[in-house]
């Protein structure tokens, strides 16, 4: 544990701050201290700041200027991620965490890649199942059991975020996510919705089928699903790869990652993202019986530092 908590600083101050990283950091006071919040919305980093005792502004240099500002967590628009990951770094800052996704091109990742590693300064993305320790424990077993995935399927069905956002917090109207139709003439508004899509909703599954499928192989399908989701096949020589996903509705939240093997099934039920209710349900099933893994701790407070930096 650290002698004292780190001081952190927000460098947006919407949705995810208020109804995820907010109630987190919460449950970890004894490691860190909200000192800045801020968001172009002068009214939103005001009143974000005074929900967390911390000072709201609307410069991002206040937060880089700041020593006290031991940790960046970025949480605005994804187009400025690398921008600003790159300045923290460049900052002098201990670490910075970095809402997924990390970067929007190759350059802009190599680049952060090069900065990072120039200044010494660990980077986390928050791509919250990767850190889930449910799943952490049983990708561990599948690997000790040394086999083999032949069929991996990521499902995601999803009520509108507004139902887990009201109950996780009070959003200030102006945080709130503006939707937009998409018309079904207009080819590329539908790449446009299918790349945000990826970026925003598969990408928290991308780096577990890593775990089980290094090599992408060939994509056979990629098609968007209106109002907002995807349907995407992929397969090599010896795997068969399926994300799907779907929101919003009215059916129950079900996020689920499912792994076939040759003598092993795993199946990870994942919590939605705006609910702090500890780790995924996994199951691996084998012909001697079934082993389930569980943790009071999510995958958002497992990604965070536990020691002194």
């Amino acid at each position: 544990m650290p002698d004292k908590s780190s001081g952190v600083g927000f460098l947006g101050g919407g949705l995810a701050t208020q109804a995820i990283h907010i109630p987190v950091l919460a449950t970890l006071r004894d490691r860190f201290n909200i000192v800045r919040v801020v968001s172009p919305d002068p009214r939103v980093a005001a009143e974000v700041a005074r929900r967390c005792g911390a000072k709201g502004s609307t410069r991002e240099q206040d937060v880089l200027d700041d020593p006290a500002v031991e940790i960046v967590a970025i949480c605005s628009p994804d187009a400025v991620h690398a921008r600003q990951v790159i300045a923290a770094c460049k900052a002098g800052k201990k670490l910075i965490f970095c809402e997924k996704p990390l970067a929007v091109t190759r350059a802009e990742a190599e680049e952060i890649g090069r900065t990072a590693r120039a200044t010494g300064t660990p980077i986390v993305v928050g791509a919250m199942h990767a850190y889930d320790p449910a799943y952490r424990a049983a990708q561990a077993a599948w690997a000790e059991a040394q086999e083999q995935a032949d069929f991996i399927q990521a499902t995601v069905f999803l009520p509108s975020n507004d139902v887990f956002i009201n109950q996780a917090t009070d959003p200030l109207p102006s945080s709130r996510m503006q939707r937009a139709g998409v018309p079904g003439d207009d080819l590329a508004f539908r790449r446009l919705f299918m790349r945000g899509a990826i970026l925003g909703l598969a990408i928290h599954d991308i780096p577990l089928l890593r775990d089980f499928y290094p090599s992408v192989g060939t994509v056979v399908s990629s098609r968007f699903l209106p109002p907002f989701g995807y349907s995407i096949s992929m397969a090599s020589r010896d795997a068969q790869v399926e994300f799907l996903a779907l929101l919003p509705g009215t059916w129950p939240a079900d996020w689920r990652l499912r792994v076939m093997g040759r003598r092993h099934e795993l199946t990870a039920s994942f919590p939605p993202s705006y609910v702090l209710a500890g780790s995924a349900h996994v199951v691996i099933s084998r012909a001697q019986g079934t082993t389930v893994f569980e943790e009071p701790v999510s995958g958002y407070q497992a990604m965070c530092p536990t020691s002194g930096m």
